[in-house]
């Protein structure tokens, strides 16, 4: 049936090439500022690590700097400029950017808006960070960064996909230029310098860009609203995993080599749980034997943990990433921020 999408992929491919032209050309204006400015993002729709890569560079920059983290805050009930403090819930400002604060907390200002520029104003004129994070920004071009980080997944490539409908891809390949660091996530712990030379060869980077590639790592701890636990306590227990999420095959992998018997609930990216859906999740743990806890991601559980029925079995498992080079990454990163 793709044959008959085609004709819609060239519509959706002219307009973003025209869009990307125009700001290029100066016909649509980007703001510049004088604060370091690094945006992160794909080229497809989604489930490339972003959230797991955002906090990877918190992480390298949160000791020497004070970042404004800024998203657009996908899925929440609120609308323009909000700012993360302790009295903010999922609703507010969204499950990823909730997910920032509460692992940095204090550290980081983390702020969300659907129109960038007019976030980075109120983060400056209220917080004066030193530099800013803009999550899933890199097809947002009214804002002028001076580091674009371009993720893509190793399972798919963006080399190997299309343009929306036909693919996941919200803009053609070309928009691949406009990165300076370039980082193929989610690759295998043992991946050789052979099909990393292949991956380099395809994906025609310019003598300007930089290749990394990161692989994921899993805690070797769970994590609830009052405990945290070593991963190896409940190596004997039922796990019902629970997700949320636009990519769930890692962590689904990993917990039915990690666990003896794993049964999975899933949902669509970003769900926003009913009632009706926690009565769907009760019924699916009563069936388990013996003991039991429900699994989640970090990003489902800002969205399942104000559920009181579950405050005692829901544990969510973090997850961080690992770079190949990553003093080079770092060198990269430290240079740009200043």
């Amino acid at each position: 049936m793709k044959i008959f999408l085609y004709p819609f992929a060239g519509l959706y491919w002219l307009v973003t090439y025209i869009r990307n032209k125009f700001f290029d050309w100066g016909l649509l204006h980007s703001k510049s500022y004088k604060k370091p400015i690094i945006t992160v993002g794909n080229l497809s729709v989604g489930g490339t690590g972003k959230s797991p890569f955002v906090i990877y560079l918190i992480g390298l920059l949160k000791d020497t700097h004070l970042i404004g983290v800024l998203s657009r805050g996908y899925g929440r009930k609120s609308k323009g400029f909000h700012f993360a403090n302790y009295t903010t819930s999922y609703e507010d400002i969204g499950d990823e950017p909730m997910q920032f604060f509460l692992r940095f907390k204090n550290k980081i200002i983390v702020g969300v808006d659907e129109k960038r520029a007019h976030g980075i104003d109120n983060l400056i004129k209220d917080f004066n960070p030193d530099l800013f994070i803009l999550d899933d920004a890199f097809q947002h071009r009214y804002v002028k960064a001076g580091l674009n980080i371009l993720l893509t997944d190793y399972s798919r490539p963006y080399y190997e996909d299309h343009i929306l409908p036909v693919g996941r891809l919200r803009e053609g390949r070309y928009g691949a230029k406009r990165a300076q660091i370039v980082v193929v996530t989610k690759c295998p712990e043992n991946l050789d310098e052979e099909n990393k030379k292949t991956i380099e060869r395809k994906l025609k980077l310019q003598p300007y860009q930089s290749l990394f590639f990161s692989t994921i790592i899993y805690e070797k701890q769970v994590i609830s609203s009052t405990l945290t636990l070593p991963i190896d306590d409940l190596l004997s227990y039922q796990i019902l995993l629970v997700t949320g999420i636009a990519k769930y095959q890692d962590i689904l992998e990993f917990a039915e080599k990690k666990f003896s018997s794993v049964t999975h609930l899933q949902f669509k990216d970003h769900h926003n749980f009913s009632e009706a859906d926690i009565v769907e999740i009760e019924k699916a743990y009563q069936k388990l034997d013996g003991k039991a806890v429900i699994l989640t991601t970090e990003k489902d559980f800002m969205r399942l943990k104000h559920f009181q029925q579950l405050q005692d079995i829901l544990f969510y498992l973090p997850i961080n990433i690992k770079l190949d080079r990553p003093e080079e990454f770092k060198k990269l990163l430290t240079k740009f921020a200043g």
